[in-house]
């Protein structure tokens, strides 16, 4: 919600770059996904999950950083999760003025494995 403000030095927040519905990424690369905002003053950004809950980091598997990017690092396919790697998003920006937040972001990792095979042969006398 953006509140009117008549000090010409005072801009609620808007998006310069908002993330994209759909981040699809490989658990052997890992993933970055950008909500870049301005306004006066400098808005907050903060991201949460589809039903309002806020998100922390967690080790390993997702954080934010301080530009407010949301990192899923790349992870081993034992350590996937469900809440975490296949779950919505929407990142949050507010200042002083207002708030806005984004269109959900359906995240969803997946496994990438590298298959080895290999092809003995025995020669027989």
């Amino acid at each position: 919600m953006l509140l009117a403000s008549s000090d010409p030095l005072t801009k609620g927040p808007s998006f310069i770059s908002e993330p994209p519905n759909r981040v699809e990424f490989s658990n052997v690369s890992g993933t970055v996904v950008s909500c870049v905002a301005e306004g006066r003053p400098r808005p907050i950004i903060t991201w949460v999950k589809s039903d309002g809950e806020l998100i922390h980091d967690l080790p390993g598997l997702r954080h934010t950083r301080h530009d407010g990017a949301l990192v899923f690092p790349p992870f081993s396919p034992e350590d996937y999760r469900a809440d975490v790697h296949a779950a919505v998003y929407r990142c949050l920006v507010s200042n002083g003025i207002g708030s806005i937040g984004s269109r959900d972001v359906h995240v969803r990792a997946g496994n990438n494995f590298i298959f080895y095979s290999w092809t003995l042969k025995k020669n027989f006398a």
